[in-house]
């Protein structure tokens, strides 16, 4: 088998975690832009993941995102997700500061 079928035979064993906030809305540390069809809730950006595991083959979890993606029932999000043929991967951390409710000084 020459190089390129060999590489290419080895893309079909690639897996990629998508995370969570790359359904959502972007933008920049000045705005975010919002757009129509955004998912509102972790169901609908699974469910975004999993339409893109579908059409690729190579997306099979995505990574979720605290608190963005916090659930009361985690068992039950993972039978979801499980339900639209992909998995729940690694959970991160958001370590982006929340809006100050108080004051400037």
């Amino acid at each position: 088998m020459n190089d390129v079928a060999t590489a290419l035979g080895r893309l079909g064993e690639l897996a990629i975690e998508v995370p969570s906030w790359a359904y959502g809305n972007s933008g920049t540390r000045f705005k975010v832009f919002g757009t129509p069809g955004t998912p509102r809730t972790v169901q609908e950006k699974v469910a975004d993941a999993a339409k893109v595991h579908e059409l690729t083959g190579l997306a099979p979890t995505v990574a979720l995102h605290i608190p963005w993606d916090k659930v009361d029932d985690y068992a039950a999000l993972k039978e979801y997700a499980a339900g639209l043929g992909v998995g729940l991967g690694t959970i991160n951390s958001n370590t982006f500061q929340d809006d100050s409710t108080s004051s400037a000084r």
